[in-house]
């Protein structure tokens, strides 16, 4: 999603853009790494309102894959309109991320009849996955969800968030993924976000991300043939090296898509709010809120006014730690997300020389 000088959205057919809408906070688990802290406080819900007028201007902002998320998207009393909505567009790409305790028969009926994909957390056998969920039974629960999603004919991600303790158990939870019939098995490094914070030194260390790395490359070529694919939700340094662009750090000519801004994701949180790129990033580098204005006119707006804001941080850290980082692989959108709670706490702004108080 990029912006003419006019300003009027134009299309980027080669590259549509993602939107991701947190539905509400509340979760039915108390996960101890829970990057929305879910469930931990006052429970909001995205007004339906306000959702059904952002869906609108999905085409018009060209938009090609929308993820429902929360907390527990299952718990969101309008999710059957939502996916309604979805049942007749199915030239979009859908996503729903769950837990998957809730999903019996009939809300596999509703995915596949939306056309949604979707993504079930798993974090390891059932004793350590029922442990770090805060949830007795919640394994068996996600398990039979599974199940019923993959009977019913929609295609299932599982996601394992990984730390010290269950990295061990990524060689089991592939097999367990390609046997049940999930058709991707996507590794997230525990983040220092939410209430991952409060289990920071449960982080996976330098080596053991590069072990790691090495070990899913191979994993790969193993369950291939299987019809599971693997991959790890990280880039790396070389990789932002050489595409400043995933780093949203757009550079006009010398960006491949000849774009000096840029936006590929959007972010509505739960309440009303309208972020770029990355949901635990600080409001004050937000588009406003839903309730102000249309999401197109959100966008506008930010392209016009706010935008130089999270540029200007992105280009700061990313002028800073690239060239002295020294592992292979970057957690950008954690470290963006530090900074900018950082920038928003401190009372700062960022200008063309770095960090400076309002």
């Amino acid at each position: 999603m990029a912006l003419s000088s006019d300003p009027i959205l134009v299309p980027l057919p080669h590259q549509p853009g993602i939107l991701v809408i947190h539905l509400l906070n509340s979760c039915n688990l108390l996960c101890q790494h829970c990057y929305m802290d879910a469930g931990s406080g006052h429970p909001t819900h995205l007004p339906f309102e306000l959702l059904t007028r952002s869906l609108d201007d999905i085409r018009e902002l060209n938009i090609g894959t929308v993820y429902l998320s929360g907390g527990e998207p299952f718990l969101y009393s309008k999710l059957p309109e939502v996916l309604q909505f979805f049942s007749h567009q199915q030239d979009l790409n859908l996503c729903i991320s769950t837990n998957g305790t809730l999903i019996g028969p009939e809300e596999a009926t509703l995915l596949k009849g939306s056309g949604a994909e979707a993504r079930v957390s798993i974090d390891g056998p059932m004793e350590y996955h029922d442990m770090f969920r805060g949830s007795s039974g919640a394994f068996h629960r996600s398990e039979n969800g599974i199940k019923q999603l993959v009977a019913a004919g929609v295609s299932v991600g599982v996601l394992i968030t990984v730390c010290q303790e269950n990295i061990m158990w990524v060689p089991w939870l592939a097999e367990w993924a390609a046997e049940i019939g999930a058709s991707r098995l996507t590794v997230q490094p525990l983040l220092q976000l939410g209430r991952g914070s409060l289990i920071s030194d449960k982080k996976l260390s330098e080596q053991q991300l590069c072990e790691l790395f090495l070990q899913l490359s191979d994993l790969g070529h193993t369950y291939r043939s299987r019809g599971l694919s693997l991959s790890l939700a990280y880039h790396t340094h070389q990789y932002l090296l050489a595409h400043p662009c995933v780093a949203y750090v757009c550079n006009g000519p010398s960006c491949h898509q000849n774009v000096s801004k840029e936006i590929k994701r959007l972010v509505i949180r739960e309440d009303g709010t309208v972020l770029p790129e990355i949901p635990t990033l600080h409001h004050m580098f937000g588009l406003g809120n839903l309730r102000d204005g249309t999401l197109k006119e959100l966008m506008v707006s930010y392209f016009n006014e706010g935008y130089a804001q999270f540029d200007r941080l992105c280009r700061t850290v990313y002028g800073e730690l690239m060239p002295t980082w020294t592992q292979p692989l970057i957690p950008w959108e954690e470290i963006i997300s530090e900074r900018s709670w950082e920038v928003g706490l401190r009372g700062l702004k960022v200008s063309d020389q770095g960090l400076a108080p309002f």
